[in-house]
Parts: C-alpha cells; sequence; structure tokens
C-alpha cells in the first residue's frame, strides 16, 4: 500500500502588526507596564524634538545685505564682498583695527588763517608818561581834555598842584590808579573822539596839537572844514586811516609827536 506523503499547507503570511497587537493585548491586562512603555515613548519624542529645534537655532542666520538702493555711490559692499573691508581685502576707512580694538589716527582738520584785518584807529599807540613838572602843548591837551570832562583845568600847559589834583580826582572816579600821573589808562580815559561838527574844548586841544606838528590851526574850538582837512593830511602824513576822524591812533601820534 502506497503511503502518499501528507501535504504541508504553507504557512499564512505574518501581519506586520501582529506582534505589536499581541504586546498591546498583553499590555492591555498590565495597566503599570503600559503607563511605563507610553511614558518612555512620550520621553523619546520630547527628546527627538528638543534635538530638532536645537539644530535649528544653531544655524546662522544669512548676513544682511544693504539694500544697494538706499545708499550713496560706492558706500555699499558688493554682493559677495565683505561689509567691513574694501575690495582689496583691508580695513575700510575709519574700520579700526579689529585684532588689536585700536582706532585709526584722525588727522585734524587745518588750522583757519589768521589774517589780521586793519580797522580804523587799530593800529599801534604808544602813550607818554605825563607828570608833575611836565610843561608843553601834551601838558595843555590833558588839561583841556579834563575840561571836556568836567574837571576845569586852565589850559596853561604847565602840569602843577592843580593838574595833579584834577587828575587823581579824575582817576578815582574811573577806578583807576589814583596816583597823578598820566599813563595809558588815563589816555584812553580821557581821548574821546572828534570829528566835523563837534565843538568844545576836546576840539581845542586837537587844533592846538596840530599847530605843534607842523599843521597850523586857529584855536577856534569848532571841528569845521580846515579841521578836518588838517586832520586828514597829519593822518597820511603819519600812515594812519586818512578819515578825518581823531580816534585813539590819531591822538596817541598827536600827543607823542609834541
Amino acid at each position: 500500500m502506497t503511503t502518499t506523503p501528507t501535504a504541508h499547507h504553507a504557512a499564512p503570511p505574518r501581519h506586520p502588526f501582529g506582534s505589536l497587537k499581541r504586546l498591546l493585548n498583553r499590555l492591555r491586562h498590565h495597566p503599570l507596564a503600559m503607563g511605563l512603555v507610553a511614558a518612555a515613548v512620550l520621553t523619546l519624542t520630547a527628546s527627538a524634538y528638543q534635538n530638532a529645534q536645537g539644530s535649528a537655532g544653531n544655524t546662522a542666520p544669512p548676513a544682511a545685505v544693504p539694500a544697494f538702493g538706499d545708499c550713496p555711490p560706492a558706500a555699499c559692499p558688493t554682493p559677495g564682498e565683505d561689509a567691513g573691508t574694501d575690495r582689496r581685502g583691508k580695513d575700510s576707512q575709519g574700520a579700526g583695527n579689529s585684532e588689536t580694538g585700536t582706532l585709526p589716527a584722525q588727522t585734524p582738520p587745518p588750522a583757519p588763517l589768521k589774517t589780521p584785518v586793519r580797522r580804523p584807529d587799530s593800529g599801534t599807540r604808544a602813550w607818554p608818561l605825563v607828570k608833575t613838572g611836565a610843561e608843553g602843548e601834551t601838558v595843555a591837551a590833558i588839561q583841556l581834555l579834563l575840561t571836556a570832562h568836567g574837571y576845569h583845568t586852565a589850559a596853561d600847559a604847565v602840569f602843577g598842584p592843580t593838574t595833579k589834583s584834577h587828575i587823581i580826582s579824575y582817576q578815582h572816579d574811573r577806578s583807576l590808579a589814583a596816583d597823578g600821573i598820566v599813563g595809558p589808562d588815563t589816555w584812553h580815559a580821557l581821548i574821546t573822539n572828534v570829528r566835523t561838527g563837534d565843538k568844545g574844548p576836546a576840539v581845542q586841544a586837537v587844533q592846538r596839537l596840530l599847530t605843534a606838528n607842523s599843521h597850523s590851526h586857529s584855536v577856534d574850538g569848532a571841528f569845521g572844514q580846515g579841521t578836518t582837512q588838517a586832520v586828514t593830511a597829519f593822518q597820511t602824513e603819519h600812515q594812519l586811516t586818512a578819515d578825518g576822524i581823531v580816534g585813539p591812533d590819531t591822538w596817541s601820534a598827536l600827543v607823542n609827536l609834541t
């Protein structure tokens, strides 16, 4: 009798999720184990998410490129060039040394040229020291100027005790050193600008000084056309501004030449 071999049936294919289902069925009857597995899955998921976020955060953002439409010519770098260097790779002007932290030396702007400006009656002035015992037209000019300021003094061209007393009073009233000597400070306080149309003792002083300096003129105390012409001639002769006005420079020249 021939025995017919028993045919073996091929095993059915396993479902890819069969093992997972059996695991879940087993865990369903063990709540504690299922909780542990769920916690482990959540921990792994959170860790993977944090790693992904950290990798994305460490990526350096692209360098900002200035808008070339907003820059003046030659102020913005060409795409691909370093914004802190020029095309030859050297530090741009004003960038300083990034390695040492030092700044480039700044070249100071050139100093403006100082051109002296000559103003009318602004030349070098020299004033004589006049004190007790002096005589002459310079003394007479002092006496007339004192009178012009209200300190009536006889114009006798002699610096005596009365003239000294009046000088001391005048100096005291003007907060000057009250020494009775007419020096630069007292001269500046005494003189007054006189010009065409003026009258009084100060004009008389000018007329007497003009005469003493070879520009003869009548002493009438009136600054008329003749006085103006004499003053202008004197100023021209002594290289002063020939404006016909007796200011500080002209007074200084008049009292020093007598």
